[in-house]
């Protein structure tokens, strides 16, 4: 039984709900908050209450936006004829530090999983459909850039039987990936690699 005050073991329980924190990471982040002045613990709360108030999804890709657009959605420079398909904001982040691609995306908000119930209907496919339906004769190629592990794969495929009919060029990842990594995780140059050395599905 813990020896901590109640409300010092519920915030290490609400901590050790974060993934990748155990225990002892989250007693770690607590009494570090504890350390803090009054003031900094008050801008991280704020900070905390706005994430759900001020942070929006783009109505075109589904990136997270202060404004109505996402920044990439409202750069004219950016590509609009290719489509970078990924599962995660943190994939399209990993894929903009390398500086090589200058399309559009498109987030689903995860892959299929049927042993977690993750159907198609549960990510944004439809609404994949419907922008290429919009723009179709303008959009040449769309890339899969989805993790190269069992649930990644899945949601290749699925994707490919898809979007087959539009007759749009379908490319996915290549060279670099190894199976069952993580884009968020990967180094810059392994995702250069990945993006140059992609090919049609």
């Amino acid at each position: 039984m813990s020896r901590y005050p109640f409300l010092i073991q519920r915030l290490i329980e609400a901590f050790s709900r974060f993934p990748g924190v155990g225990p002892k990471t989250a007693e770690r982040f607590v009494f570090y908050l504890l350390k803090q002045s009054k003031q900094e613990l008050d801008n991280l709360s704020s900070i905390i209450k706005n994430l759900k108030t001020e942070i929006k999804f783009c109505p075109n890709c589904f990136n997270f936006s202060l404004n109505n657009f996402c920044s990439i959605c409202a750069d004219p420079k950016r590509d609009r004829t290719t489509i970078c398909v990924v599962a995660e904001a943190q994939d399209l982040e990993a894929l903009e530090r390398v500086n090589t691609y200058y399309g559009v995306y498109h987030l689903l908000g995860g892959t299929l999983n049927a042993l977690e119930g993750i159907t198609p209907k549960k990510l944004r496919i439809k609404e994949l459909v419907e922008r290429i339906e919009k723009t179709s004769p303008s959009i040449q190629e769309i890339i899969l850039a989805l993790n190269p592990d069992l649930e990644g794969e899945t949601t290749v495929l699925y994707l490919t039987k898809l979007l087959k009919p539009f007759k749009i060029k379908i490319t996915r990842l290549a060279r670099g990936l190894p199976t069952g990594s993580d884009l968020e995780y990967a180094d810059e140059i392994t995702l250069s690699n990945a993006l140059e050395g992609r090919r049609e599905v």
